[in-house]
């Protein structure tokens, strides 16, 4: 009998840190598509491809930094009679009530996002769709702190994906197509 062994975790007592320590967030009308993971090559199996996010040209991202325990993500699932549905949730804390940041919710409170988030570990993530983003939700406190609240939230039929890389530079290479390229012979 031959059998296989799979192992997960943490067996290398490696440092895992939690929370997201970056959010970008892009309006889901202007993602054109996304290719799951293992259409496109990609240096870890399971994981979206640099090349597998296609977005408009001139679409605008927003990237909120956070301090340390400013977001968490939390994903969870469900079955029913449709089937599986996964339900993705970013919650982040912004310190301070901002007056820009306010003015840009308000302006964006009826969009829906596509999500890529960096974790304090390095792995980079994304959710959203065409024409399936995620939800913005806001709240502001002055208590014990000053700070304003966001959460994102959504319903997929897949998790949360994976993705190569978190840098804008490499998924969002600025590529001119070139149109003298010529199968025939004397090109």
């Amino acid at each position: 009998m031959v059998l296989t062994e799979q192992s997960f975790g943490s067996y290398q007592q490696t440092p895992n840190a939690g929370q997201v320590a970056r959010l970008k967030l892009l309006p889901v009308d202007a993602v054109l598509a996304i290719s799951p993971p293992g259409e496109w090559p990609a240096t870890t199996p399971g994981t979206v491809s640099r090349f597998g996010l296609a977005v408009a040209g001139g679409s605008v991202a927003t990237e909120l930094i956070f301090p340390v325990g400013g977001c968490s993500f939390q994903e969870l699932q469900e079955t029913g009679q449709a089937g599986t549905v996964y339900r993705p949730e970013l919650v982040a804390t912004v310190p301070r009530n901002q007056a820009g940041l306010l003015d840009w919710i308000h302006l964006n409170r009826a969009r829906r996002w596509l999500a890529l988030w960096l974790d304090r570990n390095g792995q980079a993530y994304l959710a959203g769709e065409p024409g399936n983003g995620l939800r913005m939700e806001m709240s502001r406190t002055v208590n014990a702190t000053n700070s304003m609240s966001l959460t994102l939230k959504g319903r997929f039929c897949h998790p949360a994906w994976f993705i190569e890389t978190f840098d804008s530079a490499e998924l969002f290479a600025d590529v001119d197509f070139d149109l003298s390229f010529d199968f025939s012979f004397n090109a």
